[in-house]
């Protein structure tokens, strides 16, 4: 590079050599925080503390398939138990229980007293009835009476009997696959219980007489519906089941989930609005920026879009308001591709642009424009080299990338010096943006110097490679620090078919000609081969 002439009216030449006889006055800086770009820790009572926020709708977007499965899994497994239960049938019958006690002497007072201990003493004596018809001295005669193959306490479990309340009646009710062997049952069962209520149950002499005396009132019909299983019930309880059920496995799932999924999983933790969505393309790992190798493709809208919304948040006044530095949580979730790209952007909507490799643990911008990234900003603040050494121009006039150099031991010391204050200074006035790609927040904390220097933090993270608790911890270090994040970019997002209409045109021809152009091309060749 040659040199540059001076900014806003050309490029020119940074010589920070001067800075050893130069001395910088430095304000302190404001940082304007706008409404919906602070972030978001969670607090109680003044202190901190971890919050586990579950977002229901959001569990079931991400995990729907799981919740649909599980859902069908349950349904089909009550369907498939419903359908291969045998029917079974119930018959009733009732028996009314009565008084056969003493005669009264004929008084008023006596009849009183007689019917109120009759009353009390058929409802304690009834109480028990519900178990006395499971008992041997009931059954054991039904089973002699219908030549049963079966025992009392098989006999026992298909017999069941209860007193409806404030009366004097017990139904015993008898449940069979075949539904005129339940109504025999019952039947039987109720003449066993009279028989020995009237006979010996009440009495230790045959000459005695019972004070309770049985009719039955009602005898059991043969069924014509089975009672069980149950299946509109059991449907509806298998359905309401399975989505409840899958509702919980889909929120069980995503709070086991530690990955940035989408944008909701960011944006719980980091409270910062989304300016952009780059979808999983392998053209972002081109030699070149998307907006030069393929301008008319959707990943090349998508940055543009992202050039415009970053824009209308950026302040619009203050000392080195057009610096941009951008970061992520962890490593490799794409912060240099959308810097290279984002710059990239800018340069070709006119702007005088400088990218800086600010990573100097790991440089990567040289690599991702194939460039020679030996000479760089390392070597710039520690005034080995000049600036026409180090910066170099890249497509356009207006398009400059100052890569990071030589790995450097102590990068933080470097970025707090009055070095790269200078620097910034020089460049914040030459340029109408500089683009800062730092080291990502899980190695340092390199972009929060920047931001405290006035520019504008602009946070990437890559869905399924970004981990929530590194996302978690950044936005706790910022917040401690008091730094804001812009927005933020969703890396790695998934393709979206397109459809066939007026926007069709997009596309990935890597000659730069869109789909709709080439459509068009071979519709009007057919035509000419017909005519």
């Amino acid at each position: 590079m040659n040199g540059r002439t001076g900014a806003k009216g050309g490029l020119s030449l940074i010589d920070l050599s001067l800075c050893q006889k130069r001395i910088a006055v430095f304000g302190e800086t404001k940082n304007e925080v706008s409404e919906g770009r602070s972030i978001r820790v969670e607090k109680n009572d003044g202190e901190e503390k971890d919050v586990i926020s579950i977002d229901i709708i959001g569990a079931v977007r991400k995990h729907l398939a799981a919740l649909i499965a599980t859902f069908v899994v349950v349904v089909v497994a009550v369907c498939g138990y419903t359908f291969m239960q045998t029917p079974q049938y119930s018959a009733t019958a009732e028996v009314f229980a009565s008084y056969k006690g003493t005669a009264s002497d004929g008084s008023q007072t006596s009849d009183m007293t007689t019917r109120s201990y009759a009353t009390s003493y058929i409802n304690t004596q009834l109480q028990s009835y519900p178990q006395l018809v499971k008992t041997e001295a009931i059954l054991q005669p039904v089973i002699d009476e219908m030549g049963l193959n079966t025992t009392v306490e098989s006999l026992a479990g298909k017999i069941t009997a209860q007193q409806p309340t404030d009366t004097f009646l017990v139904d015993i009710t008898a449940t069979d696959p075949d539904p005129k062997v339940a109504a025999e049952l019952a039947n039987n069962v109720a003449k066993s219980l009279k028989d020995q209520v009237s006979s010996t149950l009440y009495s230790s002499e045959a000459t005695e007489t019972s004070p309770i005396n049985l009719s039955i009132v009602q005898s059991a019909q043969v069924p014509v519906k089975h009672s069980s299983p149950n299946i509109k019930m059991n449907i509806a309880i298998g359905i309401a089941g399975g989505l409840v059920l899958g509702l919980l496995v889909a929120i069980a799932l995503d709070l086991l989930d530690h990955k940035i999924r989408q944008a909701s999983d960011l944006q719980d933790i980091l409270d910062v609005p989304v300016l952009g969505t780059l979808s999983r393309n392998d053209v972002y790992a081109g030699k070149a920026p998307v907006v030069i190798s393929r301008p008319a493709s959707r990943e090349a809208e998508d940055i543009r879009r992202l050039r415009m919304n970053l824009t209308y948040v950026m302040p619009d006044k203050g000392d080195r308001s057009n610096l941009i530095v951008i970061t992520s949580a962890g490593v490799s979730e794409g912060k240099t591709t959308t810097s290279v790209n984002l710059a990239a952007a800018y340069a070709e909507a006119g702007k005088k642009v400088l990218l800086i490799d600010a990573d100097l643990r790991n440089p990567s911008v040289a690599k991702a424009l194939s460039m020679n990234g030996t000479v760089g900003l390392s070597q710039l603040l520690t005034y080995q080299v000049k600036s026409t050494d180090a910066i170099q121009q890249y497509w356009k006039e207006n398009f400059h990338i100052l890569p990071a150099g030589k790995r450097a031991p102590n990068p933080g010391i470097l970025f707090n010096s009055k070095a790269m204050k200078s620097l910034l200074d020089q460049v914040s006035d030459l340029y109408d943006y500089v683009i800062i790609d730092t080291a990502p927040l899980k190695v340092a904390n390199d972009a929060a110097v920047f931001v405290k220097e006035g520019a504008t933090m602009l946070f990437v993270s890559g869905l399924g490679h970004g981990e929530k608790n590194d996302v978690r911890t950044a936005a706790e270090e910022l917040e401690t620090l008091n730094v804001t994040v812009a927005g933020a970019v969703l890396n790695f997002s998934e393709e979206e078919k397109s459809d066939d209409n007026y926007y069709y045109y997009y596309g990935d021809g890597e000659d730069g000609k869109s789909r709709r152009t080439r459509r068009n091309t071979k519709q009007s060749s057919k035509k000419t081969k017909k005519s």
